[in-house]
Order: structure tokens, then sequence, then C-alpha cells
């Protein structure tokens, strides 16, 4: 995409690449030459954006995600007086300055690192970006991980890589089993026909790859310089799940191809990186923890070849020169695969050893090599069930088909749902709705899931609708399945808790409860879900000592059943804090609101909503104890994550807006 004449800086950005070529020049467009070159250089970096002014560049720029890398073409005026403002941002990968007088903004820009060089001819300035590209893409990616610390402090950080920590492990399980559609090979070539429209050395691979690519190629394909490798790591990294949906067969291929070729003997792998100080410092506070890297990690078994990416580093002060060496040994961990790829690959000469997706690391060491101006950080290949979490990690993983081969796409729309991503798990379960029919064993499953997904977008009506006809044909197909009509019972007695009709609830969550009694199934863990709902109608009639009882049971069951830390043990925990608050028990409130939000940050991603939820009952809390300073504090924090979890017309949103607006004036 060509952005040409963008004074404002609005631009439609949704890059499936991480790298974006930005070109500054008042007389952009003055020439064919120019407009010549832009096609050219599209050739190396997909998206190029121009702007005409400053100010709209530099606010371009600086709103990027960390997670964006650009690459600047400027003219000498508007680089003398942009690149001093710009350096230090992490998204600037390098700079190259397009000028008529060499010598003169030689001057100022040899005291930047960042600026590759000062060009006069532009066919000479294209070859400079490409060359350098070729090293650009494998140093200046930022390198995403996932970090679980064994001891947990204060850190509210900490607890939230947690969260982060399982759940991506958890959504690259179910991808690499859901069933795979051919459908939705077509839907991938089609958005990629779209967004590299007009670049016609990377359409040309698109149409390749439509009609050549088969399983036994996936590495082939993956490690070329083309639209897979930058499109599939840049929606690794930032878990765009909707493009890991269509890429998910190529996924797949791969796990399985590093499988068939799995390394069994000990092994020392090396891989080059660039990173920040904050970076740095995180994996430091790390040493002796657990991590997982959110894409395909790529490393060399020579550490001359993995150096080599040092000498093209940029030599900037902020940046650390990092070298990563780890040890696995497959005999001794059950670990995801990795292998030697060299003859699998499509540059064979690099010695490339490839680690899946999701693989997980112990770091050992962290040191300063002083001779070589490098940090040293030594890793070792850790067992998936080696961290804390594997109890929590295998208990969820039954919810998604457990160690079944193959899923179905319910299954993904259910990981979805977890994670917080509510209209994404609905678009899932309502385009799997076209084709899935009244007579399919799966068709129950499919309405049970859109009828919670319409519950949590306060479409009580529809949920309603949904949970009936779940109910409607397990009842004609499998009336024996007492558990599964108990727990559909119980979800049709939580509508109509939403909907305030008590006498319904309470009739439906009794039917739950009958269910669930028969055929030995009364310890069925899902039981603990009617004894809080029977705990929420009698704390909405403000008889608060029958309701305590109730969540009491209910936590009891779940203490029974469930792993330390479990997403729903939440709920009860702050339920009981909603009554000491009531009963203007303060400081129990607090323990228990704590308590509540200290498993979610543990157990969920961190822009969960229901992370969200907590904060606003700590901010409520506060607000009940007028200290409007700390209550605000709490409301923005559930702000913050409500209006990037959920539309801006969710009564959540509303809610806590509202809250916000209230606080704040009592502050005035």
């Amino acid at each position: 995409m060509i952005a040409a004449r963008n004074t404002s800086g609005a631009i439609h950005d949704d890059n499936l690449e991480t790298f974006s070529l930005i070109w500054l020049d008042a007389n952009i467009d003055a020439t064919e030459e120019n407009k010549r070159s832009q096609q050219q250089l599209r050739a190396i970096i997909n998206r190029l954006i121009t702007f005409h002014d400053e100010v709209a560049c530099q606010k371009y720029i600086t709103s990027r995600s960390e997670q964006d890398r650009i690459v600047l073409i400027v003219s000498g005026r508007l680089g003398r007086a942009l690149v001093p403002k710009i350096h230090h941002c992490i998204q600037l990968s390098s700079a190259y300055v397009y000028c008529q007088d060499k010598n003169r903004n030689k001057q100022w820009s040899d005291s930047f690192a960042k600026v590759k060089g000062v060009f006069v001819e532009i066919d000479e300035l294209i070859r400079e970006i490409k060359a350098h590209h070729i090293y650009r893409g494998k140093l200046d990616e930022p390198m995403s991980m996932n970090i679980y610390n064994v001891n947990i402090d204060e850190n509210q950080s900490t607890t939230e890589l947690n969260g982060r920590f399982i759940h991506f492990l958890l959504l690259i399980d179910v991808l690499i089993r859901v069933k795979f559609n051919e459908s939705d090979k077509q839907k991938l070539i089609t958005r990629c026909i779209e967004e590299y429209h007009g670049n016609d050395p990377q359409i040309s691979i698109i149409r390749e790859f439509e009609c050549d690519y088969i399983a036994r190629k996936a590495l082939w394909w993956y490690t070329r310089d083309s639209f897979l490798y930058n499109m599939l790591n840049k929606a690794l990294r930032t878990q765009n799940t909707e493009l890991l949906f269509l890429l998910r067969f190529l996924i797949r291929d791969i796990y399985q191809q590093l499988k068939t070729t799995q390394c069994h003997e000990k092994i020392r792998a090396y891989r080059y990186q660039s990173m920040s100080q904050d970076e740095l410092k995180t994996l430091q506070r790390s040493i002796g923890h657990f991590i997982s890297i959110n894409s395909f990690f790529s490393t060399s078994a020579r550490a001359d070849i993995a150096l080599r990416y040092a000498d093209h580093s940029t030599a900037s002060t902020d940046l650390h020169r990092i070298l990563f060496v780890i040890d696995a040994n497959a005999r001794l961990v059950k670990s995801k695969p990795f292998a030697d790829i060299s003859s699998l690959s499509y540059f064979s000469q690099e010695c490339e050893i490839l680690f899946m997706v999701g693989c997980i690391f112990r770091i050992n060491k962290i040191n300063w090599r002083q001779n070589e101006n490098i940090w040293i950080i030594e890793m070792q290949l850790a067992s998936d069930d080696e961290h804390d979490l594997k109890n929590l990690f295998y208990h969820l993983k039954k919810d998604y088909g457990g160690d079944e081969e193959e899923v179905d796409l319910i299954s993904y729309g259910d990981v979805l749902h977890r994670m917080g991503k509510y209209d994404l798990a609905k678009k899932v379960y309502s385009d799997l709705r076209k084709t899935c029919s009244s007579n399919d064993t799966s068709f129950p499953s499919l309405c049970f899931s859109l009828g919670l997904s319409y519950r949590e977008s306060n479409d009580f009506n529809r949920s309603l609708r949904w949970f009936q006809k779940a109910l409607d044909n397990k009842m004609h197909t499998d009336p024996n399945d007492h558990a599964s009509i108990g727990g559909l019972y119980c979800s049709i007695g939580n509508i109509h808790l939403e909907k305030r009709d008590y006498t319904e609830a309470k009739k439906f969550y009794e039917k739950s409860k009958e269910r669930y009694q028969r055929d030995n199934v009364a310890n069925h863990p899902d039981i603990a879900y009617v004894y809080h709902g029977l705990a929420c109608i009698h704390y909405s009639k403000k008889e608060y000592s029958d309701a305590m009882n109730y969540y009491k049971q209910s936590l009891a069951i779940q203490d029974r059943h469930l792993p330390a830390n479990h997403p729903n043990m939440a709920m009860n925990y702050s339920s009981i804090g909603d009554i000491h608050r009531r009963l203007s028990q303060y400081s129990l409130a607090m323990e228990f609101y704590k308590k509540s939000l200290d498993i979610r940050e543990k157990s969920l991603p961190p822009l969960h909503p229901d992370i969200a939820a907590s904060y606003q009952k700590i901010g409520l809390l506060f607000d009940f104890m007028r200290r409007w300073t700390d209550a605000l504090e709490n409301y923005q924090r559930a702000a913050l994550i409500y209006h990037q979890a959920l539309s801006p017309t969710h009564p959540k949103v509303i809610k806590t807006d509202k809250y916000i607006q209230r606080v704040a004036s009592e502050l005035k």
C-alpha cells in the first residue's frame, strides 16, 4: 500500500509484516523517477508510506507499537530536523538520507548510528536498502516472549506474564490440532493478494505458493525470503488470531516436519539478537525461570554464523548485542520438536536449527563478555511439563480436546473465548453455524458456545435461545448425558439471573442440581456453578448469610477439583468480597478482591475483561470508603482493559466510564 500526500498521520494500520518503509520528502511525488522508485522499494519492504510533513511523520513513527520496525528515507533538510527527535525510538530500525548535497548532510548524519548512509543516486539507495534488509529482517525484528516466573513476587507485570504464558501455549496447542479446510487456504491467498496489491514480485510468489505448496515443503516455503515468513512471524508475535487461523495449516505442516526430522542427539545452538535495555533487564530478572518464544526460534549450529549478524547490527547506545547459547537434548526432555533443517531450508548454508513455536527454555546464566562487547545468555530447553503451571495447562487443555490428535473449530473458538477475545470467538462460532446442521454431533456444543458468546455481549435473549437449542438437541439425542444436561440447565439459570428473574433462575438451578445428582455425578466439579448461581440469588435479595454459605460450598468443590489458580475460582473469591463490602467489612472485602485479581492475572491474558472486572471491584470498594484517588486509579485500570477488549458500546465500558467521571468530579 502506498499512502501518498499524508499530512494527518491517520493511516490504515493493519500491516501484516513487521517492517514499514517511510519516505519523508516535501517533493516526494515531483518526479516520475520517485514514483518508479516507490515500486522498486515495495519489492523490498511491502508497506510504503510517504509523507510531505515532518510533524505528521514524527507523530506516525512515535505512535507505532514497539513491535513494529520502521526504515526511513528522508531528505537532507527534513532529516536534519527529524532524526534527532526520533533516533531513540525503538521503532526506528534505520534511516537513509536521500539528498543533493552529500558532503553537507554527512556532517550532521554521522552523529547518528541508525543513519546508514547519505545518497544522491536513487539506484544506489535502493541497492543499499535491499542489501541491509537481508540482515535487518533477522536482526531488528523484536523477540517476543512470554516469561513464567516460578517465584511470584508483588511485581504486577510478573503475574501478567504468567497469564500470557499459559494462554499462548494453549493457542499454539489448538492451532496445530484443529482441522484444516482447503477453503481457508484460499482465504489466505485472497488476503495476501489484497495486502500485496501492486507489489508484482510478491504477487508472483503468492501465485506460485497457491499452485505449488505441499506439506512436505512447508519449511522450504517458510525459510524463503517472502510474504510467508514475514506474515507468520508477525502474526505469532502479535497474536493476530484471525491471521494465525488462516495460517494454521502452515504451522501444523512445519510442526510435522520438525517432528519427523527431530534432533535426537544433544546439540548446542546459537542466535544473535539486538535487544533494548528494558528487554535485557527483563531477562536478567528471569534467571532460573522459564520463557516461551512467541515465534519459530531460528538458531545456528555454528556460533560464527550467528555472529555474522553482529557485524551488521547498529552500533547504537539504545540496543545491546546479545548472543543466545542454547543447549537442547530431546532424550532428556519432553518438548515441542526442534531440528536441523539445513536439508529442508531454502537457504541450506546457514546450518539452521529451528525450534517449534512454543518451545520452553530455562534461563541459566547471563554474562557480559567485555572483550567482545556482547552479552551471553545461556538457556536450556525445558520439558513442556516442567513449569509449575503444568497442572493448570493440562486441565484447561481438556476443555479443548485433551490429547486428541485433531480437534474441531469449536475448540479454536473456545480458546479465543477463554482468552477474552469474545467477538472473534463469536465470529468463529457464527461461521461454523452456516455449515453445521442439527444432525451433527457437534451441534449442541456449538449452540452452547454461541450462548456463552452472546451472554458476554449482554445479548441475553439470544444467549437464552442458543442454550435452549442446545438443551432441546441434547434431550433428543442423548437424554442420559446428565452432566451435559445439568450444565445446560445451569447456563439457562445464569441467563435468568442476569435478567433478574430469580424465580426462573432458581427453577433451572434446581433442575441442574437434580441432573448432577443422578448416576453418581453429584461430585461433578461443574455443580460448583449451580451453588454459585444460588448464592447470587440470595445475594440479590440481601440474604447475605445464605449467599455466603453457597459461595463457600461452591469454592470447596472447586478446591477439590481444580488446580491452583484456575481462573474459574476467581469468581467465588470476588463474590465473597462483594458480601464483605456490603457488610462494610472493607479489609476482608479487599483481601478477597485481591485474591481474585491475583488468580486472574496469573491465569488469564493481561487484557482479559475479567481482570478489568477485578480492578473495577477494587475501585468500587475504595469508592465506598470515599478514597477517591485510589478509586479513580483502579477504575482507570479497568477502563484501559475494557476499551481494548470490548466494543465502545458494551455496558461494562459505559458503566466504568461513568464511574470515572463521577469520581473525577469528587476530586475537583
